[in-house]
């Protein structure tokens, strides 16, 4: 919570977005570091085949470069935490070549 004051207070008083960026980026990376080692872990998505306890296809689409049945895009993250999924990532699924 510190970290977050800290990076907005530098914000209002210099203006500088590069910093303020940078100060959000560390904050975002301790952050993800501590949900860690709590077991919270990201579900793979793009290149892998689509699984529905896993994965939600909000789209389908035809891909020269993806097999039919591979998520080729992840419209947002999916989570685990401990082996139990907590969010399903929201995906693009292959229907394969043109």
């Amino acid at each position: 919570m510190d970290n977050f004051q800290r990076a907005l207070d530098s914000a209002k008083n210099s203006g500088d977005f590069d910093s303020f960026h940078k100060g959000v980026e560390l904050i975002y990376q301790h952050f993800k570091d501590i949900l860690g080692k709590e077991g919270l872990k990201e579900i793979k998505a793009i290149g892998e085949p689509f699984d529905p306890h896993l994965h939600e296809a909000v789209m389908q689409q035809e891909s020269d470069e993806f097999p039919d049945g591979i998520v080729m895009d992840e419209i947002s993250k999916g989570y685990m935490l401990n082996d139990k999924v907590i969010k399903h990532s929201k995906v693009i699924v292959s229907k394969g070549k043109k």
